[in-house]
């Protein structure tokens, strides 16, 4: 079922070029929502190992508080780099538009992140504090790469 067009689109499909225009805020929302989702497993992560120092503390094993507490503050630091990180998009006039291939590398290097994110989640409560500095790195050096590609083409 399709529906109705508003005034805004009734006007757009008058203006050259709006549809390819509208695709591709759609695909920027995508886009977002997608980092937008990784945030959240990053934060559900970044919880789990707040558990994790609460518990020690509770049983007065502070051994190990430094270096979970360093783990969790460097999650924390990626978790907002990647709220904040570049969107996959141009300028509408700009001469240096990104193609749709770019755009796609973009998007697979975002999902592949979430990816990554989902299986860090689900695995942090059983990984000792070395493993869990190493997959925040491998995360984080995921988004430096995709930072970079956009930086590219920008």
């Amino acid at each position: 079922m399709e529906r109705e067009k508003n005034f805004f689109d009734k006007i757009g499909s008058l203006v050259p070029g709006y549809a390819g225009y509208a695709e591709r805020d759609g695909r920027r929302q995508c886009d977002k929502l997608l980092r937008e989702k990784v945030v959240v497993v990053l934060n559900s992560s970044e919880k789990n190992i707040s558990e994790r120092i609460a518990s020690a503390i509770k049983i007065k094993n502070y051994e190990k508080l430094e270096d979970y507490e360093e783990c969790r503050k460097k999650l924390n630091t990626l978790s907002s780099k990647v709220k904040f990180a570049a969107y996959g998009e141009s300028a509408y006039f700009s001469s240096n538009q990104l193609k749709e291939d770019e755009l796609m590398s973009i998007y697979q290097r975002d999902y592949a992140l979430l990816e990554k994110a989902i299986e860090f989640y689900q695995n942090v409560s059983n990984m000792d504090i070395p493993s869990i500095a190493s997959r925040i790195d491998d995360i984080e050096t995921m988004l430096n790469d995709r930072n970079e590609y956009i930086k590219r083409y920008k």
